[in-house]
């Protein structure tokens, strides 16, 4: 028997250049271990991600990461309340740095994460590339 979890996955974008989101709950769907719900985290409410029939069981507005670290986590926790997240994959690299500064708050919520650490996030920065 499969577990069950609620997984919210953000980049629900699925146009010509489409966000990884789609794919990866099309991964997740595909796991003999777990029983997924996605959950999509969009930007825009006319994703066609959000849209797709057998994606995610339902799909949120997420303020844009330019926002700030603490609005994300508040609409997480309006979130959250409303549909209990197991897990939380963050997709694009804009978000990473607001998901790394909150994963304290999200375990306490009880949301599990998977982040690379922030000199991870310094480290592959095309600033910082050096060609030989």
């Amino acid at each position: 028997m499969r577990r069950k979890i609620r997984v919210a996955v953000s980049a629900m974008n699925a146009t010509d250049n489409p966000g990884p989101g789609i794919p990866v709950i099309r991964c997740l769907k595909e796991s003999t271990l777990y029983d997924v719900e996605a959950i999509g985290l969009a930007y825009d409410s006319l994703e066609p991600g959000i849209f797709l029939q057998g994606m995610a069981a339902a799909s949120y507005l997420m303020p844009y990461p330019m926002t700030g670290y603490l609005n994300i986590l508040e609409r997480l926790k309006e979130i959250h309340a409303e549909v209990p997240i197991d897990i939380i994959i963050p997709v694009l690299d804009s978000e990473l740095t607001a998901y790394i500064k909150m994963q304290d708050q999200l375990k306490a919520m009880g949301i599990a994460t998977f982040l690379p650490t922030q000199a991870n996030i310094e480290m592959r920065s095309k600033g910082k590339s050096q060609c030989v």
